[in-house]
């Protein structure tokens, strides 16, 4: 999926928008069909999962690349840099606080809520494909940064004011009260 990322990060990056739409819309569906046909087939495992995340994690930042440099001549230098960071970052974030909490055994977060806010993989690349499919990219990366920065907050909050308090200890997210 990793190679058919950076075909779409470079059409999106000469602003052929509409095969860079339908080629991020395919590796989005096709890295799912591979993840399923893994787990169906009983051959998933840590390690597959490991590599898929790392490579799903590359896939995105090429994508979202191609959208920055297709983006960096129909917009300010610093609005393009400034979106692309922030849809970099929530991303990554993002994906990073859910694996986090549940290595952690943290209070999962209404994951499905999330989706349906866009703010999981899956929905990030639906927007960015829609916004390509438009010729939109700034409006792309805008998207992406908006929801994946929810989809983060969301998890936050969500974590760390409802987790358990460990043995012997506080609240994580709460301060200690004075008795």
């Amino acid at each position: 999926m990793l190679l058919g990322s950076l075909g779409a990060a470079l059409l999106l990056a000469s602003g052929r928008g509409v095969a860079g739409g339908i080629a991020v819309q395919a590796v989005s569906v096709l890295d799912g069909v591979d993840g399923e046909l893994a787990r169906l087939r009983l051959r998933s495992s840590p390690k597959g999962a490991m590599l898929d995340g790392m490579l799903d994690r590359l896939a995105d930042a090429a994508i979202i690349s191609g959208f920055a440099l297709w983006a960096v001549p129909l917009a300010s230098t610093r609005l393009v840099i400034l979106l692309s960071c922030l849809a970099l970052t929530g991303s990554m974030l993002s994906m990073a606080s859910k694996d986090r909490a549940k290595l952690l055994n943290l209070p999962a977060a209404p994951e499905r809520w999330i989706g349906r806010l866009l703010g999981g993989r899956d929905g990030r690349l639906l927007l960015l494909a829609i916004a390509a499919l438009a010729g939109r990219p700034i409006a792309g990366l805008a998207a992406v940064a908006v929801t994946s920065l929810m989809a983060l907050s969301i998890r936050l909050i969500y974590v760390l004011g409802d987790a358990t308090t460990p043995a012997g200890g506080t609240p994580i997210g709460r301060a200690r009260s004075s008795r």
